[in-house]
């Protein structure tokens, strides 16, 4: 491949996840705002969104560990690192369904989920393993999703 379809490639790839990006925000944002309730009593809106979070975790955990085993020098703290984000989304998710039907601990466990997701957003826009698309891209899209999750605690917590 030359070095112009690379670049061609990389800019398609870009787009294509920008898109992507965008469309995965809604499950962050929709919940508290529309108060989605299809599934209540059994599941409330808020567990939607904090299991929707520690889903994206699991999915950027696996990110960063690809990255790493695919790299030219795999480093073992990044692959170990990389296992952070699934389990602390687990921990969290559980909290915020046990939670559901106390709004301080949902309220909680979705500030908890803002949390982690910004530090996983610092940790890949600071990486310079990463593309550089890729980490301008983590931007905005933690930094929207975290909002999301700070309107979801204020609105379950009251």
């Amino acid at each position: 491949m030359s070095r112009v379809e690379g670049v061609g490639q990389e800019r398609s790839q870009a787009q294509l996840m920008t898109a992507l990006g965008a469309l995965g925000l809604i499950p962050f944002l929709a919940p508290p705002v529309l108060r989605i309730d299809w599934f209540e009593p059994i599941l409330a809106w808020s567990s939607l969104q904090i299991i929707y979070g520690a889903a994206i975790l699991s999915f950027l955990g696996g990110v960063r560990a690809a990255q790493a085993v695919f790299s030219d020098d795999c480093r073992a703290d990044t692959l170990i690192l990389a296992m952070a984000p699934p389990l602390v989304g687990w921990v969290l998710a559980a909290i915020g369904v046990m939670g559901q039907t106390e709004p301080r601990l949902a309220a909680d466990a979705l500030l908890g989920m803002a949390a982690a997701l910004a530090a996983q957003g610092v940790w890949d826009v600071t990486s310079s393993a990463l593309p550089e698309w890729y980490r301008q891209l983590r931007l905005p899209l933690t930094a929207m999703a975290c909002i999301g999750l700070v309107i979801g605690a204020a609105v379950v917590g009251g």
